[in-house]
């Protein structure tokens, strides 16, 4: 595990798709900490949060999730770059969705996408199994309909080799339990990588989805990175998915786009991204802001012009370092964080119900964690972070609950107190009962390989 900032930089658009054994935490991060990017000043720049100390309480035992592989359970490594995906069913089960390469007698699988469903009868994680298709399989988009249909969209490559792109394929689950023959999204041959999908559940269990796609751009933008990419969305119609929208994201020749956040606020959509500018990988390591838009469920074309939402001060934004949900009690829920080589800065901004301004920032706390965190919300509308808590080789995961019209303070609790070895890298997820769920990759001390997933189910946070 590398420092706060050089776990950052790398993750922060998705350059390439490198290849080599799983979990050992190439193909998006850079080999050495890019310098500091000079200070742009803010207008208003957000108030620091004073900084807390961690209160620990006694947690739940944890689960190690399994893998299988042609009918064995098999050890596996995780494919470190990519975080694991966790949902709760309306049943009381749960999914946690991973990309990782079995751990065989002639040596390491494919890295598939692995699905494990925690039975809510038997009280058990099931072996995970690899989801259809490919050779390659990452970054999935998973949401839950009202019935407990899970649906699945997850960037698909055919082959482990620099030729072969990724393209995005949806499937569901059936009612026998298994997995519905995946389809492909939006295929179309100047459609080059897809990814970074972000799925949404409205009005009568519709789907919408947004991903970052490079058919709008020449061949050779296309050819020089993945990162050249405009986002695009769908809706899925009676089955189909339909033609592709461009959400007009390119607002300059060289502006790019990178790990957008899709959410349902009644009936428009609202959706965030990253915004890169340049034209080489060096350039993709750093968010010049963040933007964001709306449409209305029922204008699939109707984006609106994106506008700004986040823009660095002294201290940079964007990348993995946001997250945006829907509020159960109405509007969407922001989090993100401003972050330099020392520490970051935590924070919430809500976006009320069906309107265009969004709330003051809500200073959290601040410190040496919050790297990567992840957004939970629970029924009554409490935001979880769960998130990285430290640096090197002493990383745990953290947590803080911010209760809605709370004042705070808001002390962070670590999640994995008594656990040797790292804890990195969680995935996070409010039940309907307001339990918190978590999911995260665990390496041994010492190695930089992820050998497992592992699961709290009611995690505490106060």
């Amino acid at each position: 595990m590398r420092g706060g900032r050089g776990v950052l930089a790398g993750l922060l658009i998705g350059l390439t798709l490198l290849t080599g054994p799983a979990g050992t935490g190439r193909g998006q991060e850079p080999p050495a900490t890019p310098p500091a990017t000079p200070a742009t000043p803010a207008a208003t720049p957000a108030a620091t949060p004073a900084s807390l100390p961690e209160v620990t309480l006694p947690q739940p035992s944890l689960d190690v999730l399994r893998l299988e592989h042609d009918g064995l359970v098999v050890p596996y490594n995780v494919w470190f770059d990519w975080l694991p995906v966790l949902r709760t069913t309306p049943d009381g089960g749960a999914w946690v969705f991973f990309s990782a390469q079995a751990r065989l007698a002639e040596g390491f699988g494919p890295r598939r996408l692995y699905a494990s469903r925690f039975d809510p009868s038997a009280h058990v994680w099931l072996p995970a199994t690899a989801m259809p298709g490919g050779t390659i399989q990452f970054g999935p988009a998973v949401a839950v309909d009202s019935t407990g249909v899970v649906h699945v969209v997850y960037s698909d490559r055919a082959a482990d080799a620099d030729s072969s792109i990724s393209t995005l394929l949806y499937s569901r689950t059936t009612p026998e339990g298994a997995w519905a023959e995946p389809v492909a999204v939006a295929p179309d041959p100047n459609a080059g990588h897809q990814m970074m999908p972000s799925l949404a559940v409205g009005a009568n269990d519709a789907l919408h989805l947004i991903w970052r796609d490079q058919r709008s751009l020449s061949p050779e933008a296309r050819g020089a990175m993945p990162a050249n990419a405009d986002l695009f969305g769908s809706d899925l119609v009676d089955g189909v998915w339909t033609a592709p929208v461009p959400l007009g994201t390119r607002l300059e020749p060289d502006l790019n786009v990178g790990w957008p956040h899709l959410a349902v606020d009644g009936d428009r959509l609202v959706a965030v991204w990253s915004a890169y500018k340049g034209s080489n990988p060096e350039d993709m390591l750093t968010a010049v802001r963040v933007d964001w838009s709306t449409r209305p469920i029922a204008d699939p074309s109707g984006w609106a012009t994106p506008a700004p939402l986040l823009e660095p001060d002294r201290r940079e934004v964007g990348g993995r370092q946001i997250d945006a949900k829907t509020d159960p009690t109405g509007g969407v829920m922001l989090l993100y964080s401003r972050y330099n080589r020392n520490s970051t800065d935590i924070y919430l901004r809500k976006l009320p119900a069906g309107t265009t301004e969004w709330g003051a920032d809500q200073p959290i706390n601040s410190g040496d964690f919050g790297y990567l965190p992840t957004l939970a919300m629970g029924p009554d509308g409490t935001s979880y972070v769960v998130f990285n808590a430290g640096r090197d080789r002493a990383v745990k995961i953290g947590a803080l609950m911010v209760r809605p019209d709370s004042g705070g303070p808001y002390p962070m609790q670590i999640l994995t107190p008594a656990e040797s070895g790292l804890q990195v890298r969680a995935a996070a997820t409010a039940s309907a009962d307001g339990q918190l769920w978590v999911a995260y990759l665990y390496g041994e001390q010492g190695s930089n390989v992820s050998t497992e997933v592992r699961s709290l189910r009611g995690a505490r946070t106060e």
